[in-house]
């Protein structure tokens, strides 16, 4: 059963709300029946998030969801090469999500490093990215929303994330606020 994008991104700004107005509550169902559930009958998330791996960016609390609710990908920068691709491709063609969030967020590390061009080894790949994606931006917060938007355009030159939008998939950009903790999404969807 998929949920159209509409609905999941409803719930994904319920969510948030929610836990904006509490520190200490988590409504997402992370009960043994949940776990079981999941387990013998199969995931069934109604949204795709694409995230930094950033320990303060935690999907599940930041929009108060529970097992098998959300298919989280987690890449430094929240970037997407052939893995994060295929990933976001597998839970659009054979799990039926509707909806994917690239959610950037303030303070990015991944974003600084492009901005002040230091960087080593295996995450050379990522800040070169970011910087191809950021271009001359040195403020942080604009950086992360030209990069947000960059890998929502990666991720539509997919195929099958093309073949999907025909089915009702949307592809969308969203900003994590770390000081706040509201998600300000960049598209409205309509419909």
């Amino acid at each position: 059963m998929s949920i159209e994008a509409k609905k999941a991104l409803e719930w994904l700004i319920e969510g948030n709300n929610e836990y904006i107005k509490s520190d200490k509550n988590h409504r997402g169902d992370i009960s043994l029946e949940k776990r079981l559930h999941t387990h013998k009958h199969g995931q069934n998330p109604y949204a795709v998030i694409v995230t930094c791996s950033d320990s303060r960016v935690i999907p599940e609390s930041i929009f108060m969801t529970g097992i098998g609710d959300l298919f989280v990908i987690r890449l430094a920068g929240n970037v997407v090469a052939d893995f994060g691709l295929g990933s976001v491709e597998y839970a659009v063609e054979h799990l039926g999500c509707k909806l994917v969030v690239v959610m950037g967020h303030t303070m990015c590390g991944a974003i600084h490093a492009a901005i002040e061009d230091t960087h080593a080894h295996y995450i050379s790949s990522i800040i070169k990215e970011i910087q191809f994606a950021i271009k001359d931006e040195k403020d942080n917060t604009k950086a992360s929303k030209i990069n947000v938007l960059n890998t929502v355009k990666k991720i539509c030159t997919s195929n099958i994330v093309k073949e999907e939008k025909k089915n009702g998939l949307k592809v969308i950009g969203a900003m994590y606020h770390t000081h706040s903790g509201h998600v300000e999404f960049y598209k409205k969807i309509n419909k």
